[in-house]
């Protein structure tokens, strides 16, 4: 019987230690690259790959790049895989709870000023390995396999003083099952035009960009490269909504809000989100309160409405997911008076799959508040720069901003 190499031994029982299956093939990964970065063709591989960065980061995945040639003089026809394994076969499982994870990644990881010009893996780098099912906050420790095949743990932390490579999860990837009829559950909506990074036969593998209907931005290429895939401003810009300016579309409605003995107009509005929290359910805004000449410029003839221009009032952050794809924004004139409660209903979108549906909404506001109509915004509705959308309730114009 052949015994098991002391080293194994030490790593399965470093594992048991912390939480994590001693026959996890992640670990098994691990401690194999551990073993072969003592080869240089190794090391250079896994330099060369971690530097195409081909989500973005310093990582590559191992299923991708298993069966490509280490090259080099010697080792044309060696794969990784072979160069790490022998062959395919010792690098299964017959567990079912312990099948391989294609999304399992090598990431380069440490101090960032050491990782800007970080372009060749060392002879002696640890390796740390992270399982997918591992809690850090809980339990902040892992495997640590050293340059002399030592096992020991590290704490997730401390920053590490030198790079170091991490096996983990990739979490730019999002794995969608090639069923039909699971894929209606998986935001199918936002694939249609989009092409999975890869396959494994049984599910296809996007980035997380287009699974959620966003932009590539460096997705798809490295720093420094050229073009790369494009999506909603929202995607692509992570800053605040906010109201850029607003006015009454015509005098008739300025006066109606708020005629020349009722001063300045005192105008707010409600956004509904969508949000499943309560707080953010509903977000009411007030426009700061300007003089009543600032909503109007006036000639010897006649007069016009005038933008007014609130001093970066955020709103908050559309992040896609947590709200829905449609919000809907009301706009009032406020007069102070009795509470009144009323019932209306609103129409949302899934943040996924972009269904539409409606929900009724409590709203309370003052019983003299002019009403001055409402109107849908779109997640993907130009919200940067000059090209901006210019909304309209029809008695009120304003533009929603994210730069």
């Amino acid at each position: 019987m052949e015994s098991v190499p002391d080293s194994q031994l030490a790593l399965e029982a470093q594992a048991e230690k912390l939480g994590i299956n001693p026959k996890d093939p992640g670990l098994r990964f691990a401690a194999a690259l551990g073993n072969g970065l003592q080869e240089e063709s190794i090391r250079k591989f896994v330099s060369e790959n971690i530097q195409d960065q081909f989500d973005g980061d310093l990582n590559f995945l191992y299923y991708t790049t298993k069966g490509e040639s280490l090259g080099g003089p010697n080792s044309k026809s060696i794969t990784f895989e072979e160069a790490l394994f022998g062959s395919q076969s010792n690098f299964r499982t017959t567990e079912p709870s312990l099948e391989f994870d294609p999304l399992m990644q090598v990431a380069l990881r440490g101090p960032e000023e050491r990782l800007i010009d970080f372009s060749e893996i060392e002879e002696g780098i640890p390796v740390l390995y992270i399982a997918p099912e591992q809690d850090l906050e809980a339990n902040p420790f892992v495997p640590m396999i050293s340059e002399d095949g030592s096992v020991s743990e590290y704490d997730t932390r401390i920053v590490p003083d030198i790079p170091v490579l991490v096996i983990s999860q990739n979490e730019r990837l999002v794995k969608v099952p090639k069923n039909p009829a699971a894929r209606i559950q998986s935001g199918d909506a936002c694939l249609q035009s989009a092409t999975p990074y890869f396959s494994d036969g049984t599910n296809d593998y996007y980035f997380y960009t287009d699974y959620y209907c966003g932009g590539g931005g460096l997705i798809d290429n490295p720093p420094g490269g050229v073009g790369g895939s494009t999506g909603c401003d929202r995607d692509l810009n992570s800053n605040w909504e906010r109201i850029d300016r607003v006015r009454f579309t015509t005098m008739g409605w300025l006066n109606e809000a708020s005629n020349w003995a009722d001063g300045a107009p005192e105008v707010f509005f409600i956004v509904f989100t969508g949000s499943s929290q309560s707080n953010l359910a509903q977000i009411k805004k007030f426009i700061p309160k300007v003089d009543r000449s600032k909503w109007k410029d006036c000639s010897v003839f006649n007069c016009k409405t005038e933008w007014v221009f609130p001093s970066n009032l955020e709103i908050f952050n559309w992040v896609k997911l947590d709200y829905s794809q449609t919000m809907t924004i009301q706009w009032y004139e406020y007069d102070p008076g009795d509470s009144v409660t009323d019932e209306q209903e609103v129409n949302y979108k899934d943040p996924i799959t972009g269904i539409e549906y409606t929900r009724t909404e409590t709203v309370v506001t003052s019983d003299n508040d002019e009403y001055l109509g409402m109107t849908p915004v779109e997640y993907c509705n130009d919200a940067t720069g000059a090209d901006a959308k210019m909304y309209t309730t029809g008695q009120i114009d304003f533009v929603l901003r994210i730069d």
